[in-house]
């Protein structure tokens, strides 16, 4: 079997882990597009690939086997659109879009042309997640909690439209929906029903080219009957990605900085690290030129549908803030 074609779109530090992980699987980056030429180049040279653009209709002149779509979320739906009028499968970054309207509009291109389509959520692939959705599979749960923190507001050691609203949609769609997402993927993707959020920016008051909320407070639920909460800093010492569940039988946290599942399950103490590797040997991107060169799907954990479902409680909680009211996801 030949080598696989990959296109990259967008340049960023992203573009580049995307890049290096094609690579390893075995796979040739043959295109590279960004909207600064430099920034193209620079990522084509270390890809050593033969086109380097800022014109998408000069890169999908480009014969490729997938494209891998890292540009900021206001930046989808073009990209999406030439992909599928193609037939080109896509692995499109996290949050699937900027928001629930611009996401079902690339969702109705992806329906027409048939592509695969999967979207960046990491978390399904780390075993410690697949590990814990196996624990709970057969259990009742009626509680999530997840938490997020990252230092941002305190070392800026980001690119600068994390923080911009605008272009990123804020903490929640950029950091808060990986673990949000995390919870759906263990529970069994249920669907959102609702979601609220209470959000303040009460840090870097100086840097005025910064609107982000730092502290954010969110409850919602699913239609599985759970109730979640989700708390997010993004000016705090220390990274987490945390989630736990409780029901009648069971608590149980998964911690991403312990890489460990703790708590206990009908009456027995978990304390279980987690294994190296997940079932399929597979992260996110190698899954995804799997299915490319076998047809198997079952391997996205992640396509573009579901993530939809993360994206309409994003959305509902990014609408809600500071609003005293809950937004269905129905009204979206």
């Amino acid at each position: 079997m030949n080598p696989l074609s990959i296109g990259i779109i967008g340049a960023g530090r992203m573009g580049r882990h995307h890049c290096d992980a094609v690579t390893k699987y075995g796979a040739h980056v043959v295109a590279v597009h960004d909207v600064l030429s430099e920034a193209a180049k620079a990522l084509a040279s270390h890809a050593k690939s033969e086109l380097s653009t800022d014109v998408l209709q000069t890169f999908f002149d480009k014969e490729m086997d997938g494209v891998v779509i890292t540009t900021p979320p206001p930046v989808r739906l073009e990209p999406i659109q030439m992909a599928c009028e193609r037939g080109i499968p896509m692995l499109v970054e996290k949050p699937p879009a900027l928001n629930i309207s611009d996401g079902r509009r690339c969702l109705e291109y992806i329906h027409q042309s048939g592509v695969i389509a999967a979207v960046g959520f990491q978390l399904r692939y780390h075993p410690l997640y697949e590990r814990m959705k196996e624990l709970i599979a057969s259990e009742t749960i009626h509680l999530v909690r997840t938490v997020c923190t990252i230092s941002y507001y305190l070392n800026f050691q980001m690119p600068t439209w994390f923080l911009q609203s605008e272009i990123s949609g804020g903490p929640l769609a950029e950091q808060a929906v990986h673990v949000l997402d995390c919870a759906r993927y263990v529970m069994g993707n249920p669907k959102p029903i609702q979601a609220h959020a209470l959000a303040v920016k009460n840090m870097a008051l100086d840097r005025t080219e910064f609107d982000a909320e730092n502290a954010i407070q969110m409850t919602y639920e699913l239609d599985n009957g759970v109730y979640g909460t989700h708390m997010n800093h993004c000016g705090t010492e220390g990274f987490c990605f945390d989630v736990e569940v409780i029901g009648p039988h069971l608590h149980l946290q998964g911690k991403m900085s312990d890489s460990a599942i703790r708590g206990y399950l009908n009456g027995e103490t978990i304390d279980e690290p987690a294994t190296s590797n997940n079932s399929i040997g597979l992260d996110k991107t190698g899954a995804w030129l799997r299915a490319i060169e076998t047809g198997d799907r079952t391997l996205i954990r992640s396509d573009f549908a579901d993530a939809i479902e993360t994206l309409t409680l994003i959305d509902a909680a990014i609408k809600s803030r500071n609003t005293g009211t809950f937004i269905k996801v129905e009204e979206l």
